[in-house]
């Protein structure tokens, strides 16, 4: 039965399918209200038609719609309409009605209509009229926050440039400092994407969901910005298949020409293909379950759900980008002067040490000390001078980026929550659901790196007697390199490494841990089929022996892990075990 309201006391009324474009009167205020057609129409087949008048009926006294009077079309208003199904007024040239979504032609809910009132979340049509103005008000409200990160970038990318020209320009041959400085330089150089990496993840999840973002409960210490810069530098390597095989290809093919075209292509790929997904990985590492922004193809099943707003958050980082290039370009053109590419860090630069040596010179001559050039004295304070004149330069490339890069993260932040239903962001799983290849493949590469000797014999601490025969096996590997013939040597490294990679694997699979170290870190564990209990160290043996027959075999037995229901591998069903997500309760 339709249902109307009148104008006059609001009262919703049901009436009845005859009084369908007619007029009647409200039975408690007596006000006449013009009920709409079926199909939406306000008598608009009586247009361009001379009404006929009738006579007034007197109402019938049980009526309490006072449907005598149906045909009174000198009361009747030609000027208003209202929805038959939720009684809100709509225009004459309505089709759809704006409250209820009802299709006022065909009487259904209009499609558009019924898949925005189905979605759980945000509408992912309000994300391009909001992110612009929302990111600029999260800069514009956290300008404290912007300035202790310009101060982290300029600080941090200060020390990186100190290390790297120690390390490839200034020590050439003494190998142990030089190695040294070299590992400095890669430790620092993570510090800067680690800061980005790790304020990212703060931001995009506040904002997903929607709590408050509290800036000075987050530190940006260096050693915190370097343990997430090794997740932002190891994830491009990950995520994006091959990408560790250009170490090869540069050694094998184009060591003396590291500037061809092809191996620069190649390396411009990955960049490119690594950077494009990245906003959708940053979301998906806010969930609970990270799986999905480590593995290129869980990405490649949600990129065409969501890649309008992915390009337009690459608009918006495009353009946030302008102005540390318009800082940044002049001040990098001045220091390197008539140089080379050398030069463009302010330590090797021509242009800022001509300025330090002069500063230091006349600081010497004013003190009357011995301004010689190659004195140690000289050099010690003209490497002061080069730290401070390295952090003038960075300074103002620091803070410009800093806000451009807050702006971006919030950006980032709205992006995952407008779209966060077509994301696919899990943070919630079933227990012991079987765990699925792609992840399984992930947790296993990150094993394969963790079980090197020189790692497995830091990691595995839960089993203090095989982890004592590990450190003395590797003091007899560090001496047998010094004492005795080479040939002896390898055979004893080889039992080393095998020994450290079996207590890798089979010490933690068989633990109360019941994982590893990758696997933990998806959430994932192993058990054996008839409970939840852990392997045995014999099965967690078998386990780790078949492993690597999977691994002589291509990784073709891996694949049965991909066929439900219970996604086993070679090595899962010959042991009896499988590998389960612990879940959530």
């Amino acid at each position: 039965m339709p249902k109307i309201r009148c104008k006059s006391c609001e009262a919703t009324l049901n009436v009845p399918e005859k009084a369908l474009g007619k007029t009647i009167s409200c039975p408690k205020c007596s006000n006449k209200i013009k009920v709409p057609s079926r199909k939406g129409g306000s008598g608009s087949s009586q247009q361009g038609k001379p009404k006929k008048k009738k006579a007034a009926k007197k109402p019938v006294a049980d009526d309490p719609f006072s449907l005598g009077n149906l045909d009174d079309y000198d009361m009747e208003d030609e000027d208003s309409q209202i929805c038959p199904y939720c009684a809100e007024d709509v225009d004459e040239e309505d089709v759809v009605c704006r409250s209820c979504g009802m299709n006022l032609e065909t009487g259904q809910m209009d499609r558009k209509e019924a898949k925005r009132r189905s979605r759980r979340g945000a509408d992912p049509a309000k994300f391009y009229g909001v992110a612009w103005s929302e990111s600029w008000k999260f800069m514009m409200k956290e300008p404290r926050m912007a300035l202790r990160v310009g101060t982290a970038f300029s600080l941090f990318s200060t020390i990186a440039l100190m290390c790297g020209y120690m390390g490839f320009v200034y020590v050439q041959e003494q190998m142990p400092p030089k190695v040294f400085w070299i590992i400095m330089t890669l430790l620092s150089g993570l510090s800067v994407p680690g800061l980005v990496w790790h304020l990212s993840l703060k931001v995009i999840d506040s904002t997903r969901r929607r709590s408050k973002f509290q800036s000075d409960r987050i530190q940006f210490d260096l050693f915190t910005s370097i343990a997430a810069g090794v997740r932002a530098i190891a994830w491009p390597l990950i995520v994006v298949p091959g990408t560790p095989a250009l170490g090869l290809i540069y050694y094998f093919f184009f060591l003396d020409n590291p500037e061809d075209p092809i191996f620069l292509g190649l390396v411009a790929m990955v960049i490119f293909t690594a950077y494009f997904f990245l906003p959708l990985a940053m979301t998906q590492m806010t969930a609970k379950y990270t799986y999905k922004g480590w593995i290129l193809w869980e990405l490649m099943k949600i990129l065409f759900k969501n890649i309008t707003g992915l390009l337009y958050t690459h608009l918006m980082a495009f353009v946030a980008l302008l102005p540390v290039l318009v800082i940044a370009v002049p001040i990098f053109l001045v220091i390197k002067g008539d140089g080379g590419v050398e030069d463009l860090n302010p330590f090797g630069s021509g242009v800022i040490n001509g300025i330090t040596g002069k500063i230091t010179g006349g600081s010497l001559d004013m003190m009357g000390m011995n301004p010689a050039p190659d004195g140690v004295l000289f050099t010690v304070i003209r490497a002061m001078f080069n730290m401070i004149a390295a952090f003038i330069v960075m300074a103002p490339i620091g803070y410009v980026a800093a806000f451009p890069a807050i702006f971006y993260m919030k950006a980032n932040g709205l992006f995952a929550y407008y779209n966060a239903e077509t994301l696919d962001l899990i943070d919630r799983k079933p227990q012991l659901e079987p765990a699925t290849f792609w992840v399984r493949y992930l947790s296993h590469t990150i094993d394969s790196l963790c079980s090197l000797p020189f790692l497995a014999i830091f990691l595995v601490t839960t089993n203090a007697k095989l982890s004592k025969i590990a450190w003395v096996l590797t003091g007899i590997v560090v001496l047998s390199y010094f004492l005795i013939p080479f040939e002896t040597f390898i055979g004893i490294a080889a039992l080393w490494f095998v020994y450290c990679n079996w207590m890798y694997w089979v010490v933690q699979e068989s633990s109360e841990l019941r994982s590893t170290l990758g696997k933990d870190a998806f959430g994932l564990i192993v058990i054996v089929e008839e409970g939840e209990r852990p392997m045995t160290m014999k099965q967690a043996s078998m386990k780790w022996l078949l492993r690597y027959i999977s691994d002589a075999l291509g990784g073709i037995p891996y694949l049965l892990a991909i066929f439900p229901p219970k996604k086993l591998a070679m090595h899962d069903t010959a042991t009896k075990s499988r590998v389960v997500w612990v879940g959530d309760r």
